[in-house]
């Protein structure tokens, strides 16, 4: 008599759902979209071309799908359809049109402006300050553009006074 031998069960599957925590890490947009599109072909430039689901696409393909800078899908209907009504029609929201990361804020490094910087962009306004006293000083009246241009380069150059002094 032979000793009976288990059958193999299958691997339990781990959720891995569009909003699972276990694919949170390795969320792909782009494979996501187009696995619930129809008709999806690739085109020579690496996007997709796919039925539009939001609207009767019977002549042809008419939703463009690419990948953005930031990893995030994007979407084109040629026929107008809006984002919205697309993902919306494949069971997505906008949201899931991006990239997951594993932190929720990712802070930024702030740069400052140096003192050399501030003085270059505020060397125009110092001219026209010398310009206009000099104009005045000759007796002539300033025409209200100048007046209100002088009015924001004084603001401007004051900011940057106060800017500056932060650092010290």
């Amino acid at each position: 008599m032979q000793p009976q031998t288990k059958k193999p069960r299958p691997a339990e599957r781990e959720a891995v759902g569009i909003n699972s925590q276990s694919n949170y890490s390795t969320h792909d947009p782009l494979s996501e979209v187009t696995s619930r599109l129809k008709g999806v072909i690739k085109r020579h430039n690496g996007g997709i071309l796919a039925f539009c689901p939001s609207h009767d696409d019977r002549k042809g393909r008419s939703l463009a799908v690419n990948v953005g800078r930031e990893g995030q899908a994007i979407l084109h209907c040629f026929a107008g359809c809006s984002v919205h009504e697309i993902t919306q029609a494949i069971g997505l929201n906008p949201a899931d049109l991006f990239p997951r990361t594993e932190s929720k804020y990712d802070p930024q490094t702030r740069s400052f402006f140096n003192e050399w910087q501030i003085l270059s962009a505020l060397q125009h306004d110092a001219t026209v300050v010398l310009i206009a006293a000099r104009w005045m000083l000759s007796g002539h009246a300033l025409p209200e553009s100048d007046i209100d241009f002088l009015s924001k380069a004084v603001i401007r150059i004051n900011e940057a006074i106060s800017y500056s002094r932060r650092f010290k």
